[in-house]
């Protein structure tokens, strides 16, 4: 019974970890492997830590509410970004240096919501 127990604690945390990104599918995709998200009109590129890349057909809206929560940030109306794979900023040119040799845009608006 224990060991049933802390395998049912353990798909709780690991569900936690989970962005679903295509229900219809059921395609899932581990929110920390996820380097950023850059929205191309009704798609969705992922960047994952792996170097690999994921196209969806949902727009990054679609994502914004559930990764937020996760500490993700908008910097950018076709960027998002997980916080744990900046390298750098690049003042002049508005942009993030990611893991991966990856560029994010940031909006002058957005700015502000970066505390590096």
């Amino acid at each position: 019974v224990l060991s049933q127990i802390k395998l049912m604690s353990n798909l709780t945390t690991h569900r936690d970890a989970l962005l679903t990104v295509d229900s219809k599918r059921n395609i899932v995709l581990y929110i920390d492997r996820i380097v950023m998200l850059k929205g191309e009109g009704n798609y969705t590129l992922f960047h994952l830590q792996d170097g690999k890349t994921r196209l969806y057909a949902h727009c990054i809206h679609s994502y914004e509410d559930i990764l937020q929560a996760k500490g993700f940030l908008r910097v950018h109306k076709s960027f998002m970004i997980n916080p744990k794979f900046v390298l750098d900023y690049n003042n002049d040119e508005n942009q993030l240096i990611m893991e991966n040799n990856l560029v994010a845009n940031v909006s002058r608006r957005k700015k502000g919501v970066l505390n590096f």
